[in-house]
């Protein structure tokens, strides 16, 4: 299925959209030509914001963009999606010179920062009591890694007390008494916290429930990700040939699995009738998947499918990942190590204050954090421009599935004075399978979350992009 009309409705800057893009289908392409007709339009180039989550990837969409561009005064390109991007920009060319904006000259004109760097300007504007004299961010990895250790080493020691001996010693117990394992997963989660501790947290105690209706929101999610791009390539052939087989956990299989919870068992029986232990694409059709020798026309019809599958390499991807999934329910005996878990993590938490202020430090995560502090502590924030010395009309997001539930927070803070009508937009992109990935330090709920509520006062739009321009043999089109 091409996705090209999914691709121009991104276009519409009239509209606000979050788009599903998986790894090769083109998504920095998709927001430089979002941004070049945004700007085509833009009555100041800083009435559009770009935000992503690292320096190099504000490095590369500006270094995308401005070549971009430099390149509209060459020939134009035969790609019909470069092309697209040529004429955007030859129109943004236009806009520039009838405004003298000069933006090959001037490309600090071009607003992409991080969410960090924005998290920072908030905290510098509006700083708390005592804090007048900010303390210092830590920006080299080392530097983290040494405090966050301390900070886990003075959690170990609190075993000796008797308030906190029990929590201590069962994760101790739970980890088999490793020290360094319990080391590195106080020090991994520390770095994390800003996506853990607001959410988790309810009057001071863990939310069980909440963690595992996020591990449902991803499980279904997923499926229905997986049935949409599995509907274009298993067709009724497949499932007679399920009906013929000798195992009775497939012949029930008559027709396409569904996205709710209690499809998952059929799902994963699909991924092991297609893929090897490995994850590879199934070569050998025999008794061991339920086609004896007997059946030697399904046999051979079975493994034309899987001929048929070879270049999806999407596809294989996602029924590898439905052992990635996480429960859906825990167990008991899981949830007190979880309880155990989260009430030493934190302990860690606020021994990580203490260093922090002994030492006059902070680090990415407390700026985060303490911007949404600031922000409550104001009766009003109704526009970006009051941060940013600029009226924001539209703001883009990238990489939007590594959002934490604070990075939300602040985002929703920032446009809430936006309505609909107004001639403002958001767009987010990113691909919401590698928050799977990393589940552990990801929120792929906040990307669901949004596609079915979207933003403060915004409806979003919700498109999937599914061409895979990275095949190394063919264009992959689901």
């Amino acid at each position: 299925m091409n996705d090209q009309q999914q691709r121009d409705k991104a276009l519409s800057i009239s509209d606000s959209f979050i788009v599903q893009a998986p790894a090769g289908s083109g998504k920095t392409e998709l927001i430089t030509q979002r941004y070049l007709k945004l700007l085509s339009y833009a009555d100041e180039p800083e009435n559009i914001l770009v935000m992503t989550f690292t320096n190099k990837a504000v490095d590369e969409l500006k270094h995308r963009i401005i070549n971009s561009l430099a390149k509209a005064s060459l020939t134009p390109p035969k790609e019909p999606h470069k092309l697209t991007t040529f004429n955007l920009a030859c129109q943004v060319l236009r806009q520039s010179s009838e405004n003298e904006w000069d933006l090959l000259n001037n490309p600090s004109r071009i607003k992409i920062i991080t969410i960090d760097s924005l998290s920072s300007l908030i905290v510098s504007k509006y700083p708390s009591i005592e804090e007048l004299i900010p303390p210092r961010t830590m920006v080299d990895s080392y530097e983290y890694d040494q405090i966050y250790q301390k900070a886990a080493e003075k959690t170990l020691m609190l075993i000796e007390e008797e308030e906190y001996q029990t929590s201590v010693a069962s994760v101790l117990l739970y980890l088999d008494n490793h020290v360094d394992r319990f080391y590195r997963l106080i020090v991994h989660m520390l770095s994390k916290r800003e996506q853990w501790l607001p959410k988790l947290y309810i009057k001071g105690t863990l939310d069980i429930s909440s963690l595992e209706r996020t591990a449902q929101e991803i499980i279904i999610e997923h499926l229905g990700a997986l049935k949409q791009v599995a509907s274009e390539l298993l067709d009724a052939e497949f499932f007679s040939l399920l009906g013929m087989n000798k195992r009775d956990d497939v012949t029930k299989i008559t027709k396409l699995p569904g996205a709710n919870l209690s499809d998952l068992s059929e799902w994963q029986v699909i991924a092991e009738l297609l893929l090897t232990k490995n994850g590879d694409w199934r070569k050998q059709v025999d008794t061991k998947i339920g086609f004896p020798a007997e059946l030697k026309e399904q046999k051979s019809a079975f493994r034309e499918v899987l001929e048929a599958l070879n270049s999806a390499e999407s596809f294989r991807t996602m029924l590898n990942e439905l052992y990635k999934l996480p429960s859906e329910h825990f167990p008991e005996s899981t949830s007190r190590n979880i309880n155990d878990i989260a009430q030493v993590l934190k302990l860690a938490v606020a021994q990580l204050k203490l260093i922090f202020t002994e030492e006059k430090l902070q680090d990415f995560s407390e700026v985060a954090m303490q911007a949404i502090r600031a922000l409550d502590s104001r009766e009003v924030v109704s526009d970006i421009a009051l941060l940013l010395d600029y009226q924001i009309k539209h703001l883009l997001i990238d990489e939007f599935q590594d959002t934490s539930y604070s990075q939300l927070n602040l985002i929703e803070r920032l446009v809430e004075g936006w309505q609909e009508g107004d001639d403002k937009s958001i767009f987010l992109v990113g691909d919401p399978m590698q928050s799977i990935y990393r589940f552990r330090e990801s929120q792929v709920g906040i990307f669901i979350q949004v596609m079915r509520n979207g933003i403060a006062n915004l409806n979003i739009n919700s498109l999937i992009l599914t061409t895979n321009f990275r095949s190394n043999k063919r264009r992959i089109i689901y």
